[in-house]
């Protein structure tokens, strides 16, 4: 049972940075040129799309982050099985 925790932490730490890395270089070119795409009847519109394409951003290299910590403490929790 260790071993699975050092593996969801690497997980979760990895997915943290990740978040946080794009929300501070990526999230937010990213919104804007989304949210320049549609034609909108009002501001309200374009701030939603702004929001969600953030926030999907965000989701997005948070799964990316988690799968590459889950893929890098996979190895480590074997060779921890072995010992």
């Amino acid at each position: 049972m260790g071993s699975e925790m050092c593996i969801r932490d690497r997980a979760m730490l990895c997915g943290t940075i990740s978040a946080a890395i794009a929300a501070a270089f990526l999230s937010g070119p990213v919104a804007g040129w989304v949210s320049t795409q549609f034609i909108y009847e009002s501001p309200d519109g374009q701030n939603d799309v702004e929001q969600m394409a953030f926030l999907g951003v965000l989701i997005v290299a948070m799964a990316i982050g988690w799968a590459v910590g889950w893929a890098i403490g996979t190895p480590y929790a074997r060779r921890e099985r072995l010992d």
